[in-house]
């Protein structure tokens, strides 16, 4: 396993990247700095990384927290929401931060990026995740060490951030739906809270979305806590598509 780390100097937080393919030319480049640019719901960056790579190879339609290699600029372009790139480009990896996180990221960032290696406070942590299938990073938010994780199950996209305190452990999803302070927004609430159960509950995320949250005292009770998680957010993101 590969991971990069991307720190935005000005906010003090950083987002993680599980690469999947290129990763001899990548590595050999690290590490460096870069200039983030934000358009539309994309982050992309200029790299030293060149690529050789055949027409075939490149694609005009990603998804939702993929990675990838933008020729033309020679750029790494993080895509957080229903973007797609201005040319083809090449698949990289996928995110491993819950997406809404890179709303917080601003035009013209200072990026530096780097290797990424798993904080080794959080093993029992990573233990429990990766006995669920999740791949585990620890990025900064605001200059703190966090837990985030991610795992593709038949397509669908689950990623989870964890706040660690010593008084428990706090575990948000990635964004459901972003919340609007409007009669919309109150009838997707109500209809969104019918579906959730067990350890899950209805919250809002710093970034002003919608997501589902657990607040557990010990990591006891931290697996049945995601499973309870990932099934609401299945039946979450059902009814926010209906």
């Amino acid at each position: 396993m590969f991971m990069l780390e991307c720190i935005f100097k000005d906010i003090g937080t950083s987002v993680v990247v599980d690469v999947k393919k290129y990763t001899r030319e990548i590595e050999e480049k690290l590490p460096f700095n870069s200039s983030a640019t934000v358009w539309k719901q994309e982050i992309y960056f200029p790299t030293p990384i060149t690529l050789d790579l055949p027409r075939e190879s490149l694609i005009h339609k990603i998804h939702r927290g993929g990675v990838y290699y933008w020729p033309p600029g020679k750029a790494l372009c993080l895509f957080y929401g229903i973007t797609q790139p201005y040319t083809p480009v090449a698949y990289i990896g996928e995110i491993v931060d819950p997406t809404h996180a890179l709303y917080n990221i601003k035009n013209a960032s200072s990026v530096e990026v780097f290797k990424h290696t798993v904080d080794n406070q959080f093993t029992s942590i990573a233990e429990v995740l990766n006995k669920l299938g999740y791949t585990i990073a620890t990025p900064l938010r605001n200059g703190e060490k966090v837990v985030v994780a991610y795992k593709l199950v038949d397509g669908r996209r689950y990623s989870i951030q964890l706040y660690v305190e010593d008084y428990g452990i706090h575990i948000e999803s990635e964004g459901v739906v972003r919340y609007r302070d409007d009669l919309k927004s109150y009838l997707e609430i109500s209809a969104l809270n019918e579906v959730v159960s067990g350890y899950a509950r209805l919250d809002l995320s710093e970034e002003g979305f919608i997501v589902l949250t657990a607040a557990i005292d010990s990591i006891n009770e931290m697996e049945e806590a995601i499973r309870d998680l990932e099934k609401s957010v299945d039946r979450a993101v059902f009814i926010a598509k209906i």
